[in-house]
Protein backbone atom coordinates (compact mmCIF):
# COMPACT_ATOMS: atom_id res chain seq x y z
CA UNK A 1 0.00 0.00 0.00
CA UNK A 2 1.42 3.60 -0.89
CA UNK A 3 0.78 6.82 0.55
CA UNK A 4 -2.61 7.78 -0.87
CA UNK A 5 -5.70 10.27 -0.39
CA UNK A 6 -8.82 8.38 1.52
CA UNK A 7 -11.77 7.44 0.02
CA UNK A 8 -12.60 11.27 0.43
CA UNK A 9 -10.57 12.02 -2.46
CA UNK A 10 -9.31 15.45 -0.98
CA UNK A 11 -6.79 15.73 -4.16
CA UNK A 12 -6.68 19.51 -4.33
CA UNK A 13 -7.59 19.88 -0.74
CA UNK A 14 -10.58 21.92 -1.56
CA UNK A 15 -12.52 19.48 0.59
CA UNK A 16 -10.47 19.49 3.18
CA UNK A 17 -10.21 22.73 3.32
CA UNK A 18 -13.77 23.69 2.88
CA UNK A 19 -14.46 20.88 6.31
CA UNK A 20 -12.23 22.87 8.39
CA UNK A 21 -14.14 25.86 7.74
CA UNK A 22 -17.52 24.15 8.09
CA UNK A 23 -16.52 22.34 11.77
CA UNK A 24 -15.39 26.12 13.05
CA UNK A 25 -18.70 27.34 12.52
CA UNK A 26 -20.96 24.42 13.68
CA UNK A 27 -21.86 24.74 17.51
CA UNK A 28 -22.88 20.77 18.49
CA UNK A 29 -24.44 22.05 21.86
CA UNK A 30 -24.12 19.12 24.37
CA UNK A 31 -23.44 16.79 21.23
CA UNK A 32 -26.74 14.57 22.08
CA UNK A 33 -28.07 12.79 18.99
CA UNK A 34 -31.20 15.11 19.11
CA UNK A 35 -28.78 18.40 18.58
CA UNK A 36 -26.67 16.67 15.86
CA UNK A 37 -29.60 16.26 14.17
CA UNK A 38 -30.76 19.65 14.27
CA UNK A 39 -27.50 21.09 13.51
CA UNK A 40 -27.53 19.12 10.20
CA UNK A 41 -30.90 20.08 9.73
CA UNK A 42 -29.41 24.15 9.97
CA UNK A 43 -26.12 23.78 8.02
CA UNK A 44 -26.71 23.82 4.16
CA UNK A 45 -25.32 20.70 2.66
CA UNK A 46 -25.04 18.79 5.61
CA UNK A 47 -26.35 14.81 5.50
CA UNK A 48 -27.21 13.00 8.15
CA UNK A 49 -25.84 9.10 7.52
CA UNK A 50 -26.26 6.20 9.68
CA UNK A 51 -26.55 5.53 13.08
CA UNK A 52 -24.57 2.89 14.70
CA UNK A 53 -24.09 1.89 18.44
CA UNK A 54 -22.68 4.73 19.91
CA UNK A 55 -21.95 6.53 17.01
CA UNK A 56 -23.03 8.36 14.25
CA UNK A 57 -22.07 9.35 10.33
CA UNK A 58 -22.39 13.03 9.10
CA UNK A 59 -21.31 14.37 5.33
CA UNK A 60 -20.53 17.92 6.61
CA UNK A 61 -21.04 19.92 3.37
CA UNK A 62 -19.21 18.16 0.95
CA UNK A 63 -20.42 14.40 -1.11
CA UNK A 64 -17.79 12.12 0.01
CA UNK A 65 -16.57 13.25 3.28
CA UNK A 66 -17.54 11.69 6.43
CA UNK A 67 -17.53 13.05 10.42
CA UNK A 68 -17.94 9.85 12.38
CA UNK A 69 -18.95 10.99 15.89
CA UNK A 70 -17.99 8.57 18.47
CA UNK A 71 -19.46 8.26 21.80
CA UNK A 72 -16.25 7.17 23.20
CA UNK A 73 -16.07 6.71 27.27
CA UNK A 74 -19.41 7.05 27.61
CA UNK A 75 -20.14 3.36 26.05
CA UNK A 76 -22.21 1.60 22.86
CA UNK A 77 -25.00 2.31 24.51
CA UNK A 78 -24.78 6.30 24.82
CA UNK A 79 -26.39 8.53 21.90
CA UNK A 80 -24.19 11.16 23.17
CA UNK A 81 -21.04 11.81 21.24
CA UNK A 82 -17.44 12.88 22.96
CA UNK A 83 -15.14 13.60 19.94
CA UNK A 84 -15.79 13.33 15.95
CA UNK A 85 -12.74 12.39 13.17
CA UNK A 86 -13.02 12.97 9.44
CA UNK A 87 -9.85 10.89 7.90
CA UNK A 88 -8.14 13.04 5.65
CA UNK A 89 -5.12 10.74 4.19
CA UNK A 90 -4.05 7.19 4.14
CA UNK A 91 -0.21 6.29 4.69
CA UNK A 92 1.20 3.01 4.47
CA UNK A 93 3.15 2.24 7.51
CA UNK A 94 5.75 4.99 8.19
CA UNK A 95 8.84 2.76 10.02
CA UNK A 96 10.85 6.26 10.01
CA UNK A 97 9.69 9.73 9.96
CA UNK A 98 10.14 12.17 6.80
CA UNK A 99 9.58 10.58 3.25
CA UNK A 100 6.85 10.92 0.75
CA UNK A 101 3.97 10.90 3.59
CA UNK A 102 5.68 13.94 5.60
CA UNK A 103 5.56 15.67 2.50
CA UNK A 104 2.06 15.35 1.63
CA UNK A 105 1.37 15.99 5.11
CA UNK A 106 2.81 19.43 4.99
CA UNK A 107 0.96 20.26 1.68
CA UNK A 108 -1.94 20.03 3.20
CA UNK A 109 -1.63 21.35 6.19
CA UNK A 110 -0.62 24.59 4.10
CA UNK A 111 -3.68 24.56 2.26
CA UNK A 112 -5.65 23.78 5.94
CA UNK A 113 -3.65 27.00 7.58
CA UNK A 114 -5.30 29.27 5.36
CA UNK A 115 -8.77 29.00 7.07
CA UNK A 116 -8.73 30.79 10.69
CA UNK A 117 -5.51 31.28 12.72
CA UNK A 118 -4.76 27.76 13.67
CA UNK A 119 -1.83 27.19 16.19
CA UNK A 120 0.85 25.57 14.34
CA UNK A 121 3.30 22.80 16.23
CA UNK A 122 5.37 19.90 16.13
CA UNK A 123 3.37 16.66 14.84
CA UNK A 124 4.71 13.48 14.41
CA UNK A 125 6.45 11.74 11.47
CA UNK A 126 7.79 15.18 10.34
CA UNK A 127 5.14 16.30 9.41
CA UNK A 128 3.04 19.93 11.01
CA UNK A 129 0.12 19.69 12.89
CA UNK A 130 -2.79 22.23 13.47
CA UNK A 131 -5.06 23.63 15.83
CA UNK A 132 -8.11 25.80 16.03
CA UNK A 133 -9.68 26.71 19.15
CA UNK A 134 -13.02 27.74 19.30
CA UNK A 135 -15.32 28.71 22.29
CA UNK A 136 -16.99 25.10 22.53
CA UNK A 137 -14.42 23.04 21.01
CA UNK A 138 -11.51 21.98 19.18
CA UNK A 139 -10.53 21.39 15.80
CA UNK A 140 -7.27 19.53 15.21
CA UNK A 141 -5.25 18.40 11.95
CA UNK A 142 -3.35 15.52 13.26
CA UNK A 143 -1.38 12.57 12.14
CA UNK A 144 -0.21 9.01 13.13
CA UNK A 145 1.85 6.16 11.30
CA UNK A 146 -1.15 4.77 9.29
CA UNK A 147 -3.46 8.14 9.22
CA UNK A 148 -3.56 12.34 9.01
CA UNK A 149 -7.19 13.59 10.19
CA UNK A 150 -9.23 16.10 11.43
CA UNK A 151 -10.52 15.74 15.20
CA UNK A 152 -13.31 17.53 16.62
CA UNK A 153 -13.23 17.86 20.49
CA UNK A 154 -15.89 19.54 22.57
CA UNK A 155 -13.83 21.93 25.22
CA UNK A 156 -14.13 20.90 29.06
CA UNK A 157 -16.01 23.43 31.22
CA UNK A 158 -13.77 22.55 33.90
CA UNK A 159 -9.38 22.47 34.74
CA UNK A 160 -8.98 25.06 32.37
CA UNK A 161 -5.88 25.58 33.41
CA UNK A 162 -4.46 22.75 33.26
CA UNK A 163 -5.55 22.43 29.80
CA UNK A 164 -3.69 25.66 28.97
CA UNK A 165 -0.61 24.08 30.83
CA UNK A 166 -1.10 21.07 28.62
CA UNK A 167 -1.12 22.23 25.64
CA UNK A 168 1.85 24.64 26.40
CA UNK A 169 3.91 21.23 26.98
CA UNK A 170 2.76 19.47 24.03
CA UNK A 171 3.39 21.66 21.74
CA UNK A 172 6.98 23.29 23.13
CA UNK A 173 7.79 21.60 26.97
CA UNK A 174 11.48 20.74 27.50
CA UNK A 175 12.62 17.67 29.26
CA UNK A 176 12.54 17.98 32.95
CA UNK A 177 9.43 20.24 32.79
CA UNK A 178 6.85 19.17 35.48
CA UNK A 179 3.49 20.71 36.63
CA UNK A 180 1.33 19.52 39.24
CA UNK A 181 -2.14 20.70 38.08
CA UNK A 182 -4.54 19.00 40.51
CA UNK A 183 -4.05 17.94 44.48
CA UNK A 184 -6.48 15.76 45.77
CA UNK A 185 -6.07 16.49 49.47
CA UNK A 186 -5.90 14.19 52.02
CA UNK A 187 -7.56 11.56 52.81
CA UNK A 188 -8.98 11.04 49.38
CA UNK A 189 -10.36 8.25 48.45
CA UNK A 190 -10.14 5.71 45.24
CA UNK A 191 -13.70 6.91 43.60
CA UNK A 192 -12.80 10.10 44.26
CA UNK A 193 -9.19 10.46 42.94
CA UNK A 194 -10.72 8.54 40.07
CA UNK A 195 -13.41 10.43 39.19
CA UNK A 196 -11.16 13.90 39.63
CA UNK A 197 -8.40 12.01 37.30
CA UNK A 198 -11.03 11.68 34.65
CA UNK A 199 -12.15 15.29 34.38
CA UNK A 200 -8.72 16.53 34.25
CA UNK A 201 -8.43 14.18 31.35
CA UNK A 202 -11.72 15.24 29.67
CA UNK A 203 -10.02 18.79 30.09
CA UNK A 204 -6.64 18.19 28.61
CA UNK A 205 -8.14 15.74 25.35
CA UNK A 206 -10.30 18.28 24.48
CA UNK A 207 -7.73 20.85 24.23
CA UNK A 208 -5.08 18.69 22.60
CA UNK A 209 -6.85 15.38 21.59
CA UNK A 210 -6.67 11.71 22.24
CA UNK A 211 -3.42 10.18 23.69
CA UNK A 212 -1.31 7.92 21.96
CA UNK A 213 -1.35 5.18 24.53
CA UNK A 214 -3.07 4.75 27.67
CA UNK A 215 -1.61 2.87 30.74
CA UNK A 216 -1.32 2.54 33.98
CA UNK A 217 1.11 1.58 37.05
CA UNK A 218 1.47 0.97 40.28
CA UNK A 219 1.86 4.57 41.79
CA UNK A 220 -0.66 6.26 38.89
CA UNK A 221 -1.92 6.63 35.71
CA UNK A 222 0.20 7.14 32.56
CA UNK A 223 -1.60 8.80 29.49
CA UNK A 224 0.92 9.64 26.89
CA UNK A 225 0.98 11.90 24.09
CA UNK A 226 4.15 10.47 21.83
CA UNK A 227 5.98 11.26 18.69
CA UNK A 228 9.72 10.05 17.93
CA UNK A 229 11.66 12.79 20.00
CA UNK A 230 9.07 14.43 22.82
CA UNK A 231 6.70 12.52 25.22
CA UNK A 232 4.09 13.96 26.78
CA UNK A 233 2.57 11.98 29.99
CA UNK A 234 -0.52 12.85 32.43
CA UNK A 235 0.27 11.12 35.53
CA UNK A 236 -0.22 11.24 39.10
CA UNK A 237 -0.17 9.76 42.62
CA UNK A 238 -2.08 9.47 45.35
CA UNK A 239 -1.34 13.02 46.24
CA UNK A 240 -2.79 14.54 42.92
CA UNK A 241 -2.17 14.76 38.80
CA UNK A 242 0.79 15.99 37.13
CA UNK A 243 2.12 17.11 33.81
CA UNK A 244 5.67 15.84 32.52
CA UNK A 245 7.86 16.13 29.48
CA UNK A 246 10.40 13.70 28.44
CA UNK A 247 12.84 12.88 25.62
CA UNK A 248 10.46 10.27 24.29
CA UNK A 249 14.21 8.02 23.69
CA UNK A 250 15.78 8.61 26.67
CA UNK A 251 12.45 7.50 28.76
CA UNK A 252 11.98 4.63 26.95
CA UNK A 253 15.55 3.58 27.43
CA UNK A 254 15.42 3.60 31.01
CA UNK A 255 11.94 2.03 31.24
CA UNK A 256 13.12 -0.98 29.21
CA UNK A 257 16.30 -1.25 31.00
CA UNK A 258 13.93 -1.49 34.19
CA UNK A 259 12.17 -4.15 32.78
CA UNK A 260 14.79 -6.09 31.42
CA UNK A 261 17.10 -5.67 34.09
CA UNK A 262 15.03 -5.11 37.05
CA UNK A 263 13.00 -7.75 39.10
CA UNK A 264 14.43 -10.50 41.62
CA UNK A 265 16.92 -12.68 40.99
CA UNK A 266 15.13 -15.26 42.99
CA UNK A 267 11.86 -16.18 44.59
CA UNK A 268 13.11 -15.28 47.83
CA UNK A 269 13.87 -11.34 46.71
CA UNK A 270 11.18 -9.19 46.94
CA UNK A 271 8.92 -8.04 43.70
CA UNK A 272 9.06 -4.99 41.95
CA UNK A 273 5.60 -4.87 40.37
CA UNK A 274 4.91 -1.74 42.42
CA UNK A 275 8.02 0.11 41.00
CA UNK A 276 7.51 -0.98 37.18
CA UNK A 277 7.36 2.41 34.76
CA UNK A 278 3.50 0.73 33.72
CA UNK A 279 1.49 -2.76 34.29
CA UNK A 280 -0.58 -2.15 31.11
CA UNK A 281 -0.90 0.07 28.38
CA UNK A 282 -3.58 0.08 25.63
CA UNK A 283 -2.99 1.08 21.82
CA UNK A 284 -6.30 2.24 20.16
CA UNK A 285 -4.67 3.76 16.95
CA UNK A 286 -4.65 7.60 18.88
CA UNK A 287 -3.00 10.04 17.10
CA UNK A 288 1.06 10.33 17.21
CA UNK A 289 4.05 8.17 16.96
CA UNK A 290 3.62 4.82 18.60
CA UNK A 291 6.90 3.01 19.84
CA UNK A 292 8.57 0.67 17.68
CA UNK A 293 10.30 -1.23 20.19
CA UNK A 294 8.35 -2.56 23.49
CA UNK A 295 9.17 -4.38 26.39
CA UNK A 296 9.29 -7.82 27.97
CA UNK A 297 6.80 -8.21 31.04
CA UNK A 298 7.85 -8.75 34.43
CA UNK A 299 7.22 -12.96 35.28
CA UNK A 300 6.38 -13.86 38.98
CA UNK A 301 8.61 -16.96 40.14
CA UNK A 302 6.65 -17.27 42.82
CA UNK A 303 2.81 -17.51 44.10
CA UNK A 304 3.40 -14.52 46.68
CA UNK A 305 4.87 -12.30 43.70
CA UNK A 306 2.22 -13.60 41.44
CA UNK A 307 -0.32 -11.93 44.47
CA UNK A 308 1.69 -8.54 44.53
CA UNK A 309 1.68 -8.48 40.71
CA UNK A 310 -2.31 -8.85 40.56
CA UNK A 311 -2.96 -7.11 43.24
CA UNK A 312 -1.71 -3.33 41.97
CA UNK A 313 -2.86 -4.68 38.47
CA UNK A 314 -6.16 -4.71 39.13
CA UNK A 315 -6.06 -2.26 41.19
CA UNK A 316 -4.82 0.14 38.27
CA UNK A 317 -8.07 -1.21 36.05
CA UNK A 318 -9.96 -0.23 38.84
CA UNK A 319 -8.57 3.24 39.72
CA UNK A 320 -7.12 4.42 36.29
CA UNK A 321 -9.18 2.44 33.42
CA UNK A 322 -12.74 4.55 33.79
CA UNK A 323 -10.96 7.85 33.62
CA UNK A 324 -9.05 7.39 30.46
CA UNK A 325 -12.09 4.79 28.81
CA UNK A 326 -14.88 5.41 30.40
CA UNK A 327 -17.22 2.18 30.43
CA UNK A 328 -15.43 0.18 28.40
CA UNK A 329 -14.86 -3.37 29.85
CA UNK A 330 -11.57 -5.11 29.82
CA UNK A 331 -10.34 -8.57 30.53
CA UNK A 332 -8.04 -11.63 30.89
CA UNK A 333 -7.59 -15.36 31.10
CA UNK A 334 -4.87 -17.31 32.93
CA UNK A 335 -3.96 -20.80 31.71
CA UNK A 336 -2.17 -23.23 33.67
CA UNK A 337 0.05 -25.81 31.69
CA UNK A 338 -2.43 -24.73 28.13
CA UNK A 339 -5.24 -25.04 30.08
CA UNK A 340 -7.89 -21.58 31.05
CA UNK A 341 -7.65 -21.62 34.95
CA UNK A 342 -9.28 -17.89 35.67
CA UNK A 343 -11.18 -15.68 33.85
CA UNK A 344 -10.73 -11.90 35.22
CA UNK A 345 -12.86 -9.20 34.44
CA UNK A 346 -13.88 -5.68 35.12
CA UNK A 347 -16.18 -3.57 34.29
CA UNK A 348 -16.69 -0.36 35.57
CA UNK A 349 -20.21 -0.35 36.54
CA UNK A 350 -20.06 -4.12 38.23
CA UNK A 351 -16.20 -4.00 39.35
CA UNK A 352 -14.17 -7.19 39.44
CA UNK A 353 -14.89 -10.05 38.66
CA UNK A 354 -13.69 -13.79 38.27
CA UNK A 355 -14.83 -16.70 37.05
CA UNK A 356 -13.54 -20.79 36.74
CA UNK A 357 -15.26 -22.84 34.13
CA UNK A 358 -16.50 -26.29 35.28
CA UNK A 359 -18.55 -28.32 33.06
CA UNK A 360 -19.84 -30.59 35.94
CA UNK A 361 -23.50 -30.79 36.42
CA UNK A 362 -23.32 -31.58 40.27
CA UNK A 363 -20.91 -31.20 42.94
CA UNK A 364 -20.17 -32.71 45.73
CA UNK A 365 -20.51 -31.21 49.11
CA UNK A 366 -16.95 -32.01 49.99
CA UNK A 367 -15.91 -30.51 46.37
CA UNK A 368 -18.29 -27.09 46.71
CA UNK A 369 -16.55 -26.69 50.62
CA UNK A 370 -12.92 -26.55 49.19
CA UNK A 371 -13.99 -24.35 46.00
CA UNK A 372 -15.64 -21.50 48.59
CA UNK A 373 -12.08 -22.13 50.27
CA UNK A 374 -10.40 -21.17 47.89
CA UNK A 375 -12.63 -17.93 47.66
CA UNK A 376 -15.43 -18.66 44.51
CA UNK A 377 -18.70 -17.70 46.06
CA UNK A 378 -21.23 -18.76 43.53
CA UNK A 379 -21.62 -21.87 41.62
CA UNK A 380 -23.52 -20.97 38.48
CA UNK A 381 -24.43 -23.04 35.14
CA UNK A 382 -20.93 -24.49 34.18
CA UNK A 383 -18.77 -22.26 36.05
CA UNK A 384 -18.01 -20.80 39.71
CA UNK A 385 -17.64 -17.23 40.24
CA UNK A 386 -16.68 -14.23 42.46
CA UNK A 387 -17.44 -10.48 42.24
CA UNK A 388 -15.75 -7.88 44.05
CA UNK A 389 -17.61 -4.48 42.87
CA UNK A 390 -16.39 -2.17 45.76
CA UNK A 391 -14.14 0.69 44.04
CA UNK A 392 -12.16 -0.03 46.33
CA UNK A 393 -8.33 -1.11 46.83
CA UNK A 394 -9.48 -4.36 48.85
CA UNK A 395 -11.41 -5.64 46.09
CA UNK A 396 -8.33 -5.96 44.03
CA UNK A 397 -6.13 -7.31 46.88
CA UNK A 398 -8.83 -9.84 47.49
CA UNK A 399 -9.48 -10.88 43.39
CA UNK A 400 -5.77 -11.73 43.43
CA UNK A 401 -6.19 -13.64 46.61
CA UNK A 402 -8.61 -15.90 45.16
CA UNK A 403 -6.49 -16.16 42.21
CA UNK A 404 -3.38 -17.14 43.74
CA UNK A 405 -5.20 -19.57 46.06
CA UNK A 406 -6.60 -21.34 43.03
CA UNK A 407 -3.18 -21.82 41.62
CA UNK A 408 -1.78 -22.94 44.59
CA UNK A 409 -4.72 -25.06 44.50
CA UNK A 410 -3.60 -26.56 40.95
CA UNK A 411 0.10 -27.38 42.21
CA UNK A 412 1.38 -24.04 40.64
CA UNK A 413 4.83 -23.22 41.93
CA UNK A 414 6.04 -20.94 39.71
CA UNK A 415 3.29 -19.51 37.66
CA UNK A 416 6.23 -16.97 35.44
CA UNK A 417 7.38 -20.56 33.81
CA UNK A 418 3.98 -22.60 34.29
CA UNK A 419 1.09 -20.15 33.55
CA UNK A 420 -0.06 -17.90 30.70
CA UNK A 421 -2.35 -15.31 29.58
CA UNK A 422 -5.20 -15.16 26.56
CA UNK A 423 -8.05 -13.54 25.55
CA UNK A 424 -6.51 -9.96 26.84
CA UNK A 425 -9.29 -7.55 25.35
CA UNK A 426 -10.48 -4.25 26.59
CA UNK A 427 -13.72 -3.89 24.88
CA UNK A 428 -12.47 -5.35 21.88
CA UNK A 429 -10.68 -2.23 20.68
CA UNK A 430 -7.03 -1.95 20.38
CA UNK A 431 -4.15 -4.00 21.70
CA UNK A 432 -3.85 -4.46 25.65
CA UNK A 433 -0.61 -4.98 26.63
CA UNK A 434 0.01 -6.67 30.16
CA UNK A 435 3.74 -6.31 31.05
CA UNK A 436 2.86 -6.51 34.89
CA UNK A 437 0.41 -9.63 35.11
CA UNK A 438 3.39 -11.53 36.61
CA UNK A 439 2.96 -14.35 34.01
CA UNK A 440 3.85 -15.14 30.34
CA UNK A 441 2.35 -12.78 27.43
Amino acid sequence: MTDSPSRDNHDTYDDAVHTVAELLEADFGDWELATVRELVASRPGWEQGKVYDGQVVVTPGRPGTQLVLEAGKLGFDSTRYTYGQVRLLDHSYRSSPGGAAASRIAALAEALAGVGEPVRYEDCGGGPGLRWRGERHTVIFQSSRRASRLAVHPLSPLHGAAAEIAEALHDGGRPGERERVLSYGPGATLARRRAAFGEVYDAVVGRIGLPTLHGGSAEGPGVRWRNERRLLLLTGDAAGVVLEVHDTGESEEEEHRTFKWGGPWSADEPSDFRHLPYLWQLDRGGPGWGPDVFPGGRLAPSLDHLQDALTVLLGSFVEHLPPQVGLNWTGFVITHNGRDSVRLGFDPEEGLRAYRADRAEEDSAEKAAAMREIGWQHRERWQWSARFPEAAEESAERAARLVVAQLRAEGVRNPGEECGLRDVSCNDMGTLDLYGAGVGR
